[in-house]
Parts: C-alpha cells; structure tokens; sequence
C-alpha cells in the first residue's frame, strides 16, 4: 500500500508582507496564479526572487484577506479536480 502524493500546490500559502499580502510561488505557479487572481478581479506584482527559483505575488495594500484566501484555496482545489465555484 503507498500513500498519495502530497497535494503541489499545497504549499501556496498567504504571508503578510510589510503591508500587503504576499504569496511565494514557483516560477512555473507564479505566471497561471497571477492570472486566476485575475479572472476574480485582483491583480497582482510578481516580484522574483533573487537565487530562488521562486517569485513573489504582491496584493495591493489594504486588499481582503480572506477574499484571497478564498481565491488561492479555489487555485489548489483545481488540482484534485473540485469546482471552485464557492470563491
């Protein structure tokens, strides 16, 4: 018996960031995450990350934070093949 593998977009998560959100994705999430945020009405700074093959995602100040939880946690759930109609 093996166990599934871990979920790859499961280490996305939302860190606050002086005073914006911010999200650290890898550079092949950070281009398709930027424009699901998008298509939800936020955009977004993608920032790279110096010797990190990582970019980071920056909201604009005073952004809701559990809008873009709700949104990232639609992102992830395209994975497993669920709607991500509750954004």
């Amino acid at each position: 018996m093996t166990l599934p593998k871990k979920e790859k977009k499961s280490y996305l998560e939302i860190q606050q960031s002086r005073k914006r959100l911010v999200i650290a994705a890898r550079k092949q999430d950070a281009e398709a995450l930027a424009a699901y945020f998008l298509q939800y009405g936020v955009s977004c700074d993608t920032k790279p990350n110096k010797g990190k093959a990582e970019v980071t995602l920056q909201f604009p100040k005073g952004i809701d934070r559990s809008y873009i939880e709700s949104v990232l946690n639609g992102y992830k759930k395209q994975s497993l093949g669920l709607s991500a109609s509750s954004c």
